[in-house]
């Protein structure tokens, strides 16, 4: 029982290290032109039991106020015990590099003389028009107390005493102690005695910008990735999507297109519209109107309040019966713009007729999915990555306020971006999509190459009235009405205007005021609800259609 507790003893009093201390400890520092610090330390200990050896711990790793870390690049060079090489091992722990010095199966008593030389690369960072080495030469790591401490910082050429501004401070951590540091010899020196144990040397150095040359912007950009693995995070997420759009988002290839003189069988005028650009735009809200009217199933009429006015004040929408086929889009829209009614202006449709368009485009997204021209519902697809790279840039605001890391938000802000860049791109469409829109595609060709003066004369005004919603949803209104200058002489059945005379052109500008007048009507919400949602597929009349 007592040899065990002395056992116990003697192992409690060696971790204590009972009467051992650092007899001298000199710290050399040469800061080099090409920015790396070569450093050798000599540490002179005293053992008074029998020791394998010392363990001398470096940081390396820092965290900066934007919240990036920042590891310092350690190369050892030499370890030396009474200036023989002697066997050491280095790994990291916690935030430092730790170098265990000694033979493992030899035991050291009395005085011994480690040397330790190494270079590190980033110790050096610029400030203004100078460069800072900011180190803690002697670190307050140590157990032990250390009698003497010395501090020696050599230059790159040409730099003298006036170049250079240094502090030092000694001490435990946070002390404003001094540190004296003289120029000597081109050298600047500072030495201090009777340090304990936790205390340590940090000095400050910073010397013109001009006298180092630091790593350049991508070895710093490498590093960077290296030590915040959070910051590629948007490159992963890049990969990814780009794997998932290729996968799930990209469609098959278009193929040749030919003009086609007629729209591919089952795709109405809003129908080519999504499918073109894979939305539900004002102008396919506006060509369904188009395309009821010239299937009779709706009459469109200016309205005049001024006698001198140059342009209509309003538009009215008069219910017409038809045995005519409409699409399921088409039906709904009838109803949502007359409602039963005998009649309805235009006007009168403004806030009523809000409510109702997101019903109306998800009935567009819906018809030509469950037709099997999307792989899923288009608007589905899309809100989903949508409502990922928002959810993703509000973490990023999270992270960055709460965490008080920047670039971890930076990183996820950065990565919510990319999945919103890939959403309008997401939807696919299926091989008998990709066969309709080539119809379209052709479609559009045609409108923009037709020669209509080679029609016959009684089928003008019939291939006339045809293509004209599906060129308002294309984009084409104004190029498809002047092919017709000169050749139709009197407006269609289904439009009343003001004037007994007809111009296909200025009809085109007509048309494109209705449009205008439906898109506000269907984009103007109530005051109540002013602020919130918009229109689902975009602004404006850009849409992603063609222009004449």
């Amino acid at each position: 029982m007592k040899c065990s507790v002395a056992i116990l003893l003697l192992v409690f009093a060696s971790f204590l290290g009972v009467g051992e201390q650092i007899l001298d400890y000199l710290v050399r520092a040469e800061i080099g032109e090409d920015g790396v610090v070569a450093l050798t330390e000599e540490i002179r200990v005293r053992f008074d039991v029998a020791r394998r050896g010392i363990f001398r711990e470096i940081p390396i790793w820092y965290r900066l106020p934007t919240g990036e870390s920042y590891r310092l690049r350690i190369t050892v060079d030499e370890v030396l015990a009474d200036r023989a090489a002697v066997p050491h091992r280095q790994y990291t722990e916690g935030r430092n590099l730790v170098l265990r010095i000694g033979d493992p199966d030899r035991t050291v008593r009395g005085e011994v003389l480690y040397t330790i030389r190494y270079r590190v690369a980033r110790a050096l960072r610029r400030y203004d028009q100078e460069v800072e080495l900011y180190w803690n030469a002697i670190g307050m790591d140590w157990a032990m107390p250390i009698a003497r401490a010395r501090v020696e910082i050599e230059f790159p050429p040409g730099l003298g005493a006036t170049d250079v501004r240094a502090v030092g401070f000694r001490g435990p951590l946070g002390s404003t102690d001094p540190f004296t540091l003289d120029w000597e010899e081109a050298l600047l020196r500072g030495e201090t005695t009777g340090l304990r144990p936790g205390d340590g040397v940090t000095i400050a150095v910073r010397v013109p910008e001009h006298a180092v040359r630091l790593p350049g912007a991508w070895q710093g950009f490498v590093w960077f990735l290296q030590d915040n693995l959070y910051a590629g995070i948007p490159i992963v997420v890049f990969l990814g999507m780009f794997l998932v759009w290729w996968k799930r988002g990209r469609d098959p290839e278009v193929g040749t297109v030919a003009p086609e003189f007629k729209a591919p069988g089952g795709i109405g005028p809003a129908e080519a519209g999504v499918l073109l650009d894979n939305r539900a735009d004002p102008r396919d809200f506006a060509g369904g109107i188009l395309s009821l009217a010239t299937k009779g199933h709706l009459r469109i009429r200016e309205v005049w309040t001024d006698d001198k006015g140059r342009e209509p004040d309003d538009f009215e929408l008069v219910a017409t019966e038809s045995k005519a086929p409409v699409t399921p889009y088409e039906m709904a829209l009838r109803e949502a713009l007359l409602g039963g009614a005998e009649s309805r202006k235009i006007s009168d449709l403004k806030y009523k007729l809000y409510e109702k368009m997101p019903g109306l485009s998800a009935r567009l997204y819906m018809d030509l999915s469950e037709d099997g021209y999307y792989l899923a519902n288009p608007d589905h697809v899309r809100g989903a990555y949508y409502g990922l790279g928002i959810g993703a840039i509000v973490l990023a605001g999270i992270l960055a306020f709460f965490a008080q890391s920047l670039y971890l938000g930076l990183a996820i802000g950065v990565s919510g971006l990319i999945v919103l860049a890939f959403a309008p791109f997401m939807p696919k469409r299926t091989g008998n999509g990709i066969e309709a829109l080539r119809g379209v595609l052709g479609l559009v060709e045609y409108i923009r190459r037709a020669e209509v003066d080679r029609i016959e004369f009684a089928a003008r005004e019939r291939h006339f009235d045809e293509l004209l919603p599906y060129a308002m949803t294309l984009g084409l209104t104004d190029l498809w009405t002047k092919k017709f200058d000169g050749l139709l002489t009197k407006a269609p059945d289904w439009y009343q205007g003001r004037f007994p005379t007809f111009a296909p052109h200025w009809f085109g500008m007509r048309l494109l005021m209705l449009q205008s007048s439906a898109y506000s009507a269907a984009t103007t919400a109530p005051r109540s609800v002013q602020g919130g949602r918009g229109w689902s597929g975009g602004s404006g009349f850009g849409g992603g259609g063609f222009s004449g």
